[in-house]
């Protein structure tokens, strides 16, 4: 897939956005979802992002973002990692014009790439220089020296090519947990786990333990996780029927999909339908 550039100027603020997303022929397909880059200022202070499955490495260039806290705010590291989170996060952005970059990891990638127990990162934002080491303070080094965010794109991707391609074997993510975390993904959290176990040839405790440490989370939650991303996405399209979305999302009805709404996105359906977006994303701009 090409790398897109997006340019915005409207009410919400103005910035570039580059993405790029491999094929599913591409090397990279089964471990990086994307990676972007973002360069601008939006006008709302604070976005509420949403769980989606993934783990996203995050590359601040310029000033850092703070995560909103019950109890205020922290300022996230220069270099951080997020694992699977199983509730909004709201994030403050700088009040001046900033650069960002993050590369969006399946989590077999994440497993394979950061090497540590992913159950450790769950709902939480940790330091990617600790676990990496200085690879990833001389990856910022290397983007902090470019103008244009298509070619920090670029660069990040020779950085994955080359950082799998010099994992070791025991870094790899193990199949029966790689096979059914994206049988799960591929159902869209709508697939029977006890049937994919035994499919598997593994136990209830062993396939628990290798979801724990290479997914971050168990099976169940990690097919509630995907199933509710899947029905934020058919949300955010214009007159999506809230009892619809809810049949065709996997829910049992539209009251199953309200109490999942209120659990991981901390609002309902309703709210987020009638809710501003950021363009191309699932996120809502909030003021403090």
């Amino acid at each position: 897939m090409p790398i897109v550039s997006r340019h915005l100027d409207s009410d919400l603020g103005r910035w570039s956005q580059t993405e790029w997303r491999p094929s599913d022929e591409h090397p990279l397909a089964w471990a990086v979802d994307r990676v972007w880059d973002f360069d601008g200022m939006a006008s709302a202070p604070r976005e509420r992002v949403f769980p989606n499955g993934m783990v996203e490495l995050i590359i601040q260039l310029d000033d850092r973002y703070l995560d909103v806290l019950g109890n205020g705010t922290v300022v996230t590291p220069a270099t951080c990692v997020t694992g699977i989170y199983s509730r909004s996060l709201v994030v403050e952005a700088p009040r001046r014009p900033c650069r960002v970059i993050g590369v969006r990891l399946h989590p077999p990638g994440a497993w394979a790439l950061l090497s540590h127990p992913l159950n450790e990162l769950a709902d939480l934002t940790a330091d990617l220089e600790a676990l990496l080491g200085r690879v990833a303070a001389q990856l910022a080094d290397l983007c902090h020296g470019i103008r244009s965010g298509t070619e920090r794109v670029r660069q990040v991707i020779a950085w994955l090519e080359r950082r799998f391609l010099d994992a070791s074997d025991t870094s790899r993510p193990d199949p029966a947990a790689g096979w059914i975390a994206g049988c799960i993904a591929r159902s869209g959290g709508n697939t029977d786990i006890g049937k994919l176990q035994v499919k598997a040839g593994l136990s209830s405790t062993r396939i628990a333990y290798l979801f724990r440490q290479q997914v971050g989370v168990l099976p169940k939650r990690y097919a509630r996780i995907v199933r509710f991303d899947r029905a934020l996405t058919m949300l955010s399209r214009p007159g999506a029927s809230l009892s619809r979305v809810a049949l065709e999302a996997g829910y049992y009805d539209q009251p199953h999909m309200n109490a999942e709404f209120r659990q991981l996105a901390g609002l309902t359906p309703r709210q987020f339908v009638s809710a501003s977006r950021f363009p191309n994303s699932l996120s809502l701009p909030e003021r403090i």
